[in-house]
């Protein structure tokens, strides 16, 4: 998606935290950060926005199933 493109709004999406984990104690350095494990699910054509990014907060994903498309840099990737 190009930056000029407007930032689409997130529809059919819900989300369900499961696990939360306090870095600050298990970590220098990290005191008020938390790792978090969350359930999401994406209807069908659903949208997952605005457009965003993890930077200082990484994240993974793991697909149980269907296929996400990450926009990253002017990339679309499956």
């Amino acid at each position: 998606m190009s930056s000029e493109q407007a930032a689409p709004a997130t529809q059919g999406v819900t989300s369900k935290l499961l696990a939360t984990v306090d870095l600050g104690p298990e970590i220098d350095g990290m005191e008020g950060r938390q790792l978090r494990m969350r359930m999401v699910t994406i209807e069908p054509g659903g949208v997952f926005g605005p457009i965003h990014d993890h930077k200082g907060r990484p994240g993974t994903v793991y697909v149980l199933q269907g296929t996400i498309t990450d926009h990253r840099d002017g990339v679309d990737t499956d």
